[in-house]
């Protein structure tokens, strides 16, 4: 999977991200901007909204791409998976209420390698 499939993917999972994904990537490649740079630039500062105003319905629909990308076998997506999102929770001041959420095989992921 390449940048521009997985920020189609992020962006079809969460439409509601469309317009910050746009303003984010309007001055860099557009659609196949790095996803390193989107899922951090985007992605995670939606999920640490939505855990923040505990916002259950969205933290939910969160959790669960998340878990989806752990079925992914593509070293890129893992790679996004590992870095982008699971290290950005574990280097979190109080990472707690974004460990907590997570699903068995993201969760497995985590504690072995970030806890």
């Amino acid at each position: 999977m390449d940048s521009k499939e997985l920020n189609n993917l992020l962006l079809e999972k969460f439409p509601e991200l469309k317009d910050k994904f746009i303003e984010e990537t309007s001055w860099q490649e557009g659609i196949e901007t790095g996803s390193f740079i989107v899922f951090e630039d985007v992605f995670m500062p939606f999920l640490e909204a939505n855990v923040e105003m505990n916002n259950s319905e969205m933290v939910e629909r969160i959790y669960l791409f998340i878990e989806s990308l752990c079925d992914i076998e593509d070293e890129y997506v893992q790679n996004i998976l590992y870095v982008a999102i699971l290290e950005n929770i574990s280097s979190y001041a109080n990472p707690e209420p974004f460990i907590k959420p997570l699903k068995e095989k993201s969760m497995k992921i985590y504690n072995e390698n970030y806890r």
